[in-house]
């Protein structure tokens, strides 16, 4: 089978990174940029295509968040004082133009996959499932995962995308976005909200209205390693394929491993590629091999570089050549 991978990473992905003492900080990427040049160089098994970042826009963020809070944002990143919820969101100078780069690279990545200048593309710096139209949330200022998602449905005219997301922590700001939208297929792993932020996602979460039945959250207990997971991620690929999606959004938060500093899972990297593996295959059957990837969260250098490469290394398909 062979595929193309565009990554979106470069110097201005590591723009979004809060000050020294919060875990969501450049650190945590600089082992895998190491593996993504590497690896490039090295490999001729291959296959996929280093995109530089670019921006958003502010009407990019006006398709889900508020103008007020965009307004909020930019005081904030002047003066570097605000921002923060309940404490752990603060503001840094800056931090408005650095929180357009996830935005806008994973657009750009939506682009790239729908106009078929590539068959999958990731984003390591995206993912922020837990910001919401007016707030700051769990590190996350802009939420690229919903506004990619809306234009997806939107601009591109798709009927139906699936969301899977395997990040420690309930993507709350994606799924209540989308509760009452049969449209989007949700299906989100997670270490159960009883023990962790947000404490959302119970398996009861289904989906409202005209969409419910649309939505599976599987809540793990804290301790819970890769068989849980792929004992969760089977019913995962059948609920998916059940609704034969256009396109697979696909977050792959690294805070599952085993040693993370702030979640109580015990994951290896074998989960991610396993979950990249099974999606890869899926989305070639039922969407033409659209995925879009997204990285989320994930704490300790060494855990998000093993977990981020092997979703390189699956979604490249180990076909042909490194692209330029």
């Amino acid at each position: 089978m062979e595929c193309r991978l565009g990554v979106g990473f470069g110097k201005e992905s590591l723009l979004y990174s809060f000050p020294e003492g919060n875990p969501m900080n450049m650190s945590r990427l600089v082992t895998f940029a190491s593996f993504l040049n590497e690896y490039g160089a090295r490999t001729e098994g291959i296959r996929f295509r280093l995109v530089e970042p670019i921006p958003g826009t502010e009407s990019d963020l006006l398709s889900f968040h508020t103008q007020n809070y965009i307004d909020q944002v930019k005081k904030a990143s002047k003066t570097g004082i605000g921002l923060s919820d309940e404490g752990d969101t603060p503001a840094f100078k800056g931090v408005y133009e650095a929180s357009l780069v996830p935005v806008g690279n994973t657009l750009n990545g939506l682009r790239m996959v729908m106009e078929g200048e590539v068959d999958h593309f990731f984003n390591p710096v995206g993912g922020l499932h837990h910001a919401s139209p007016d707030e700051a949330r769990g590190f996350c200022i802009f939420n690229d995962s919903v506004i990619a998602i809306s234009r997806a449905l939107g601009a591109y005219g798709l009927r139906t995308v699936a969301y899977v997301d395997i990040d420690a922590h309930h993507g709350d700001g994606v799924y209540y976005e989308f509760e009452p939208d049969p449209r989007v297929i949700v299906a989100d792993v997670h270490e159960d909200g009883r023990y962790l932020y947000p404490g959302t996602g119970g398996d009861h979460e289904v989906g409202t209205g005209f969409a419910a039945g649309t939505k599976m959250n599987i809540a793990l207990p804290p301790g819970s390693g890769d068989a849980q997971f792929f004992e969760a991620f089977e019913k995962v690929e059948e609920f998916v394929r059940r609704f034969r999606p256009q396109m697979i959004f696909f977050q792959c938060g690294a805070d599952g491993l085993a040693g993370d500093p702030i979640t109580d899972l015990r994951y290896t990297p074998t989960v991610h590629a396993y979950a990249s593996m099974r999606l890869h295959r899926l989305a070639h059957e039922l969407c033409g091999g659209r995925i879009l990837a997204m990285g989320g969260g994930g704490y300790d250098p060494s855990n998000v570089s093993a977990a981020w490469s092997a979703v390189v290394r699956e979604l490249s398909g180990g076909a042909a050549t490194v692209l330029h």
